[in-house]
């Protein structure tokens, strides 16, 4: 072989092997799986929402004003708090009162406790501001699935299964009547003179129904207003002026509606704009201003609370935000100053909560004190229960304002929380 071959094939080799050697690196940069080491990184809580309180890690050491736990915020945080046995703006110790869950429940102004219905014993109760439990009748109620109470609480009208509904004096042990089964959502008027209900067609003939008004034994029935098709848009409501005994409303566009309030005489009033839909509304004691929820795509689909002036003249006048996602029957009015009402807020809600109520399950709440003259709120409490927080299902504020009731919306057992 001559020189000139031999270097033909030293070429042609030294060409493949740098062909072979870039191949390489290319391969090695852009293709090949490295093996980078997986580190574990802590979570900051910081994902769009609150950071909630664990099921676990309170460490409890007695004494003191309060109670000093360890509660474990997130995955990574132990921070030192203390829980305390009167309310003052954190968490505070929650008092067992009835270990069974309170159904169809409502506040008992004689004795400044609760009356409820107990499922199994197929009765109602009431318990009273020092623990005592008291049977309202010795009559079985079978079955109950809803019931109106009246503003003391001794009165009630319950509607079973069969849509069969029964109004009953407690405070004189006895049925009072019999109302017809097309009646739906009941109210009693602030002094429970009167009664106000949805009559929904049981045949589906949308002309028959109407928004009625009837005597609080359920005589001298009155058919008020008729709502055809649009009953599902009806709250069956009673303002203290007696002006309004239910609200209609209508989509104004969409992210706003129309409510027009309903007079039991024909009497025109001024209909109110609200931003957003879902509206639902509850007249303060005194009647001078309503509380009101409503969702929209600014809040995510979440109820937020608003306030407006309330007495009929001035309806809707002053509307202004109070930004607490909840619902308003989450929320009672303080039983000694009309200025106050206290509300049940979660700590988050999920995106679309106004649609879907259940998304709120188990989340945990907070307690608040708002002026409803000036909007002003103000952290109560955030309840404890054993090492857990709670989710609420319904509160109430007693005479005094010194305790609130609640129910744990997951046991449904009946708690109070000292504010004095």
């Amino acid at each position: 072989m001559n020189k000139t071959n031999l270097k033909k094939i030293l070429l042609i080799l030294l060409f493949v092997v740098v062909i072979f050697v870039v191949t390489y690196f290319i391969y090695a940069i852009f293709f090949k799986q490295k093996n980078i080491p997986i580190i574990p990184t802590k979570s900051t809580g910081q994902q769009g929402t609150l950071p909630t309180i664990g099921t676990g890690d309170v460490n409890v050491q007695v004494g003191g004003s309060g109670t000093t736990a360890i509660v474990q915020k997130d995955d990574t945080i132990n921070k030192k708090e203390v829980i305390d046995k009167i309310a003052k703006g954190g968490f505070v110790e929650s008092n067992l009162l009835i270990s069974q869950n309170i159904e169809l429940g409502s506040f008992n102004k004689t004795n400044n406790g609760i009356n409820y219905y107990d499922r199994d014993k197929q009765a109602f109760f009431t318990i009273s501001s020092d623990g005592k439990i008291k049977r309202l009748s010795d009559n079985k109620f079978i079955a109950v699935d809803n019931v109106s109470w009246s503003s003391n609480g001794d009165k009630a009208i319950m509607t079973y299964p069969d849509r069969s509904n029964v109004l009953y004096d407690f405070e004189k042990d006895r049925q009072i009547a019999t109302l017809p089964s097309d009646m739906r959502d009941f109210i009693f008027s602030p002094v429970s003179d009167k009664i106000s209900a949805k009559w929904v067609d049981s045949n589906n003939r949308t002309e028959f129904n109407y928004i009625t008004m009837s005597d609080s034994n359920g005589a001298n029935m009155k058919f008020v207003e008729p709502i055809g098709e649009k009953a599902a848009d009806v709250q069956s409501v009673w303002s203290p002026d007696n002006e309004i005994v239910a609200t209609y409303r209508e989509y104004y566009d969409g992210e706003r509606q129309e409510i027009f309030f309903i007079n039991p005489n024909n009497k025109n009033l001024k209909s109110l704009t609200v931003d957003g839909r879902g509206f639902e509304v509850e007249w303060s004691p005194k009647g001078d201003k309503i509380l009101y929820n409503v969702f929209s795509s600014s809040s995510d689909f979440s109820p937020t609370l608003w306030i407006a002036n309330g007495y009929s003249n001035q309806l809707g006048y002053g509307k202004m935000p109070i930004n607490l996602n909840t619902w308003i029957d989450k929320c009672d009015f303080s039983k000694s100053d009309d200025q106050i009402v206290y509300c049940a807020v979660p700590d988050y809600l999920p995106e679309g909560s106004g649609w879907y109520k259940e998304l709120a399950k188990d989340i945990p709440y907070s307690i608040y004190k708002i002026n409803i003259l000036n909007g002003r709120k103000e952290l109560v409490a955030k309840p404890i229960v054993g090492n857990n927080r709670v989710s609420i299902g319904k509160i109430y504020s007693n005479k005094g304002d010194d305790k609130i009731y609640y129910t744990d919306e997951s046991s449904g057992y009946l708690y109070d929380i000292n504010l004095k």
